[in-house]
Protein backbone atom coordinates (compact mmCIF):
# COMPACT_ATOMS: atom_id res chain seq x y z
CA UNK A 1 0.00 0.00 0.00
CA UNK A 2 2.90 2.36 0.63
CA UNK A 3 4.05 2.74 -2.99
CA UNK A 4 0.50 3.33 -4.19
CA UNK A 5 -0.07 5.97 -1.52
CA UNK A 6 3.14 7.78 -2.35
CA UNK A 7 2.30 7.70 -6.07
CA UNK A 8 -0.88 9.73 -5.57
CA UNK A 9 -1.86 13.38 -5.40
CA UNK A 10 -2.66 13.22 -1.69
CA UNK A 11 0.37 15.27 -0.64
CA UNK A 12 1.76 16.83 -3.83
CA UNK A 13 -0.09 17.98 -6.95
CA UNK A 14 0.85 16.04 -10.13
CA UNK A 15 1.89 19.30 -11.82
CA UNK A 16 4.92 19.51 -9.51
CA UNK A 17 6.03 15.95 -10.28
CA UNK A 18 8.05 14.72 -13.27
CA UNK A 19 5.84 14.03 -16.29
CA UNK A 20 5.85 10.23 -15.96
CA UNK A 21 5.18 10.35 -12.23
CA UNK A 22 2.45 12.97 -12.65
CA UNK A 23 0.66 10.69 -15.12
CA UNK A 24 0.84 7.76 -12.68
CA UNK A 25 -0.37 9.97 -9.83
CA UNK A 26 -3.25 11.36 -11.87
CA UNK A 27 -4.62 7.89 -12.68
CA UNK A 28 -4.03 6.38 -9.23
CA UNK A 29 -7.18 5.08 -7.43
CA UNK A 30 -6.10 6.78 -4.21
CA UNK A 31 -5.80 10.08 -6.09
CA UNK A 32 -9.36 9.71 -7.35
CA UNK A 33 -10.65 9.03 -3.86
CA UNK A 34 -8.68 11.91 -2.32
CA UNK A 35 -9.86 14.31 -5.03
CA UNK A 36 -13.46 13.18 -4.55
CA UNK A 37 -13.18 13.75 -0.80
CA UNK A 38 -11.72 17.21 -1.39
CA UNK A 39 -14.56 17.99 -3.77
CA UNK A 40 -17.22 16.78 -1.34
CA UNK A 41 -15.70 18.87 1.46
CA UNK A 42 -15.48 22.03 -0.64
CA UNK A 43 -12.06 21.56 -2.29
CA UNK A 44 -9.99 23.45 0.29
CA UNK A 45 -6.66 22.64 -1.40
CA UNK A 46 -7.43 24.02 -4.86
CA UNK A 47 -6.47 20.95 -6.89
CA UNK A 48 -6.14 21.90 -10.54
CA UNK A 49 -8.61 21.00 -13.23
CA UNK A 50 -8.59 18.07 -15.60
CA UNK A 51 -10.86 15.21 -16.56
CA UNK A 52 -10.00 13.15 -13.51
CA UNK A 53 -10.47 16.13 -11.21
CA UNK A 54 -13.78 17.03 -12.83
CA UNK A 55 -15.01 13.41 -12.63
CA UNK A 56 -13.35 12.48 -9.35
CA UNK A 57 -16.50 11.17 -7.70
CA UNK A 58 -17.18 8.90 -10.67
CA UNK A 59 -13.56 7.72 -10.68
CA UNK A 60 -13.64 7.10 -6.92
CA UNK A 61 -16.64 4.81 -7.43
CA UNK A 62 -15.43 3.22 -10.67
CA UNK A 63 -11.93 2.23 -9.50
CA UNK A 64 -13.08 -0.06 -6.65
CA UNK A 65 -15.77 -1.55 -8.88
CA UNK A 66 -13.24 -2.27 -11.62
CA UNK A 67 -10.73 -3.76 -9.19
CA UNK A 68 -13.46 -5.93 -7.66
CA UNK A 69 -14.72 -7.01 -11.09
CA UNK A 70 -11.24 -8.20 -12.02
CA UNK A 71 -10.03 -9.77 -8.78
CA UNK A 72 -13.22 -11.30 -7.35
CA UNK A 73 -13.49 -13.96 -10.08
CA UNK A 74 -9.74 -14.60 -9.91
CA UNK A 75 -9.80 -15.07 -6.15
CA UNK A 76 -12.91 -17.27 -6.31
CA UNK A 77 -11.21 -19.42 -8.92
CA UNK A 78 -8.07 -19.71 -6.80
CA UNK A 79 -10.14 -20.62 -3.75
CA UNK A 80 -11.99 -23.35 -5.67
CA UNK A 81 -8.66 -24.82 -6.74
CA UNK A 82 -7.52 -25.02 -3.10
CA UNK A 83 -10.52 -27.17 -2.17
CA UNK A 84 -9.74 -29.90 -4.73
Amino acid sequence: MWPVGFLSNVVVAPEFMPDWLGAVAAWNPISATATAARELFGNPTGVTSGWLTDSSLLAAIAWPLAITAVFLPLSARAYRRLRK
